[in-house]
């Protein structure tokens, strides 16, 4: 793997811990009444699929490291393209059941961490 894809999974891996920092203590209702909240976190996700993106055009078999990236990269679209048809409960849903397993896998990453 090169650098740039180390990279880009460093970001990822970042935006990811964000949101979980973002969200702790934070309830479905708090997501979905602080427009705040719920920006900060859409924004990391697009940060998230971008970097995977930039990794598929760049060095597409470092993805395999993943086991969902086209549903990270897609997931992105729809939140930076059809904003008027994103589901709070959706996005919700990620957050809590998903980006743990997410972040795991981007830990299994050599260099990834920044310990």
């Amino acid at each position: 793997m090169n650098d740039e894809s180390v990279k880009h999974f460093y970001d990822a891996w970042s935006a990811a811990k964000a949101i979980l920092s973002f969200t702790r203590d934070k309830s479905f209702t708090d997501y979905c009444e602080d427009d705040l909240l719920s920006s900060a976190i859409e924004r990391k996700f697009e940060i998230i699929g971008e970097a995977l993106n930039r990794i598929r055009k760049a060095n597409p078999k470092d993805l395999q490291l993943l086991s969902d990236w086209p549903a990270i990269i897609g997931f992105r679209n729809i939140l930076a393209h059809a904003y008027d048809h994103v589901e709070d409960s959706v996005v919700w849903g990620i957050v809590t059941t998903q980006l743990p397993d997410f972040i795991q896998e981007l830990e299994n990453i050599p260099g990834i961490t920044e310990e």
